[in-house]
């Protein structure tokens, strides 16, 4: 077991973590003394919206509803609640942070597209033709996807998908945060990784 592993693991007792269920039926700890982000306003707050019942999305041009969803096994969360870093800088100033204040190691490497796993719950079908058409998002991903370490997307799901609509077996650059797909969100949440809609 790496230190992460163990860091991450939460506390020994169970009387100092607490967890809740969101809305889509995934648990997030809160209050746990082991995972200090989870004390955080901004981090309660997330929680608190997650935990909100959330309106059925019935978009005919989301790729994650209907039997073509490229979404299978994602985790829920709306777009509007998942971290969004739109410069390599940003990545960077992340991943400096949370290595000095939670000890949380991150590297730069290669995964095939079919390897990597949504966490968002929506992903645009229109938007994602426009990156295809205009944007040439096909040849040349400038910033990594940021991805944690049992390969969830935690930033780039519209690149992914272009990239899984039209280029299945490609690799694609990412940045690995070290760590669990729900401790990496909690952790951006509570540095204050902006957040956007479609």
């Amino acid at each position: 077991m790496s230190l992460t592993d163990d860091f991450m693991k939460g506390g020994k007792n169970e009387g100092d973590t607490k967890s809740v269920k969101t809305s889509e039926g995934q648990t997030f700890v809160v209050n746990s003394t082991r995972k200090n982000w989870t004390a955080t306003k901004k981090y309660k707050k997330w929680v608190k919206k997650l935990t909100r019942k959330q309106k059925p999305n019935k978009k005919s041009e989301d790729l994650c509803i209907g039997r073509g969803s490229i979404c299978k096994g994602d985790l829920g969360i709306p777009r509007k609640y998942m971290p969004q870093f739109t410069t390599t800088d940003d990545v960077k100033r992340f991943t400096r942070f949370i290595k000095r204040l939670y000890k949380v190691k991150s590297f730069r490497a290669t995964r095939r597209v079919r390897s990597l796993k949504p966490s968002q719950g929506e992903i645009s079908s229109p938007r994602i033709q426009k990156m295809i058409r205009d944007e040439d998002v096909l040849n040349n991903v400038t910033v990594p996807l940021v991805i944690s370490g049992d390969n969830y997307i935690v930033d780039g799901h519209h690149r992914w998908a272009a990239y899984r609509l039209k280029k299945p077996n490609e690799k694609l650059p990412v940045m690995v945060i070290d760590a669990p797909i729900k401790d990496v969100l909690g952790i951006a949440v509570a540095w204050g990784a902006k957040h956007q809609n479609f």
